[in-house]
C-alpha cells in the first residue's frame, strides 16, 4: 500500500482521536443523551470513513461505517426506552 494522502491523513488526525474519546465514554455519553459528544462522535468517524474510502480501502471503510450505523441505532434505541 503507497503512503496515505495528506487529506486522508488529515482526516484521520482529526478523527479518531474525536471518536476514540467518545467512545472511551459512549454508555454516558447515549444514557445522559449528551448531543455534543454524540455529534463529534458521529462527526469523528465520518471523518475516518471519508479518510479510508480516499484511500480505497474498503474492508476499513465497511468497519468503520458499520460501527457508525451501529453507535446511531444505539443513540435511537436510548432515546426511545428513556420516554
Amino acid at each position: 500500500m503507497s503512503s496515505p494522502s495528506p487529506l486522508s491523513l488529515g482526516l484521520f488526525a482529526v478523527g479518531y482521536p474525536t471518536a476514540v474519546v467518545v467512545i472511551s465514554r459512549f454508555v454516558p455519553v447515549v444514557r445522559q443523551r449528551r448531543v455534543r459528544w454524540f455529534a463529534a462522535h458521529q462527526l469523528g468517524v465520518a471523518a475516518v470513513v471519508a479518510g479510508w474510502a480516499l484511500e480505497r480501502q474498503w474492508p476499513a471503510v465497511a468497519g468503520n461505517g458499520a460501527w457508525l450505523v451501529a453507535a446511531t441505532v444505539w443513540w435511537v434505541g436510548a432515546g426511545r426506552q428513556g420516554r
